[in-house]
């Protein structure tokens, strides 16, 4: 699985950075995860509030509200 956190670098994008992190291992997925950092790909993706999330190149429909919001998210990825 590849995951992307889609954002500039903020601090809740780093959060979520963490997050993600901490929920694969909990979960005991295997992911790559990566970053979309640069202002102008974001932009041209139509993503327009950050932080995102990408899951195997499609953007997840969610808010970011932390540690649970991913790991529902990667829950329902993978069922």
């Amino acid at each position: 699985m590849l995951i992307q956190i889609v954002g500039v670098g903020c601090s809740k994008c780093c959060q979520m950075t963490a997050d993600v992190q901490a929920v694969v291992v909990q979960l005991g997925q295997e992911a790559e995860i990566g970053r979309i950092d640069d202002p102008q790909t974001i932009v041209q993706m139509g993503i327009f509030s950050l932080p995102q999330l990408m899951i195997d190149g499609q953007l997840a429909s969610f808010r970011y509200r932390r540690r649970r919001s991913i790991e529902e998210q990667l829950r329902k990825t993978t069922a």
